[in-house]
């Protein structure tokens, strides 16, 4: 896990659902759908999944498959490079408004 980022009300009520997904991916690493709902307080696989798609379309996160214990498929997402610099600004805007 990295940097966990507290997000102030003004920067929160600016981001889109997708960024907030985006956060949560940066902050768990390595996940899978299942990781981000637990972490995500609420949302739904099929909600979560909606925004994995767009955010794999937007060059944000990569999403490869990977095998389970017990080796069942599973799809393994990261925030790529492009993401990453998407975050620090994220970051950035947050410190504007603290």
């Amino acid at each position: 896990m990295v940097e966990v980022i507290k997000l102030n009300k003004k920067t929160e009520s600016l981001l889109s659902h997708p960024l907030r997904v985006l956060i949560l991916i940066y902050q768990l690493g390595e996940c899978t759908v299942s990781d981000l709902v637990k972490a995500s307080g609420g949302m739904s696989a099929s909600t979560i999944t909606k925004y994995v798609r767009e955010l794999e379309s937007l060059g944000l996160i990569s999403v490869t498959q990977g095998k389970t214990n017990v080796g069942t498929e599973k799809k393994i997402i990261k925030i790529s490079d492009k993401g990453l610099q998407v975050i620090n600004y994220i970051i950035k805007l947050n410190g504007l408004f603290s």
